[in-house]
């Protein structure tokens, strides 16, 4: 007789939330770039200044931090003349939520800001 498997202990780090975020909202249609916001531009340049902080893992544009079962992103796009922004951003809210989820099993909450639009 063998032994059942024991229970798996799985923590999503908040990286990899972060990467699998930005990798689905880059591919969007409407969005042509992820800026860092204000905030994750001082937290940078503090890092640099300081030492790199890797507590907070931040990808240019998206970050995200991991609560037990849940996950917030917060992801800043920039987009053309031509795309509605709001439609845009509820895009990339559902689907970055999706894959996130679908890929790491978190409930997900996405925020989505549009810093920039393009005029060419």
């Amino acid at each position: 007789m063998t032994e059942p498997d024991p229970p798996v202990r799985l923590h999503v780090g908040d990286a990899v939330v972060a990467r699998v975020a930005a990798h689905r909202a880059r591919l969007v249609p409407g969005v042509v770039a992820l800026r860092p916001d204000l905030a994750q531009t001082l937290i940078g340049i503090a890092g640099t200044v300081l030492g790199q902080d890797r507590s907070r893992p931040s990808l240019q544009g998206v970050s995200a931090t991991v609560h037990g079962r849940s996950a917030e992103v917060s992801i800043t796009i920039v987009t053309r003349l031509g795309h509605n922004c709001r439609d845009l951003a509820v895009a990339v809210q559902r689907e970055v939520a999706a894959e996130v989820s679908a890929y790491t099993g978190l409930d997900v909450v996405v925020r989505v800001t549009v810093t920039e639009v393009l005029l060419d």
